[in-house]
């Protein structure tokens, strides 16, 4: 197994090759907020890899914002996790997956123990734009 180098937040990483962002960042204590990757089997919901967007981060020399939970690690790699740009576009989504969710809370499984709710107070998301 190939180990490379890459710089998350500033911090020195050395993780093996194919390794994702989201898990090397896990590995090294580095939370990347996430919901594609909760275990919801139970309430019969399929997740999906880079489904959500919320787990968004910034690629050093690329454009665009990356999936952590589907972007593969590369030697010298540096990503931002949360940067303004990474913070305001992961509040969009999580307002646009909002603005499409069930508001019946007090029914749901969930109530009380639901990472969304828990993500969008921790946003600061009051109110939704979509």
């Amino acid at each position: 197994m190939e180990t490379i180098k890459l710089k998350i937040d500033g911090k020195d990483v050395t993780t093996t090759k194919g390794t994702t962002i989201l898990k090397a960042a896990k590995e090294f204590g580095i939370q990347i907020p996430t919901l594609c990757y909760l275990h919801l089997e139970d309430l019969n919901i399929e997740n999906k890899p880079a489904g959500c967007r919320v787990c968004v981060v910034e690629v050093e020399g690329r454009r665009n914002l990356a999936p952590a939970c589907a972007t593969e690690c590369t030697d010298g790699m540096v990503i931002n996790t949360h940067n303004i740009r990474v913070l305001n576009a992961r509040k969009t989504v999580l307002e646009l997956i909002l603005s499409d969710h069930p508001t019946d809370c007090l029914v749901c499984a969930k109530n009380g123990i639901c990472e969304l709710q828990t993500m969008a107070q921790e946003m600061g998301i009051r109110e939704l734009h979509y």
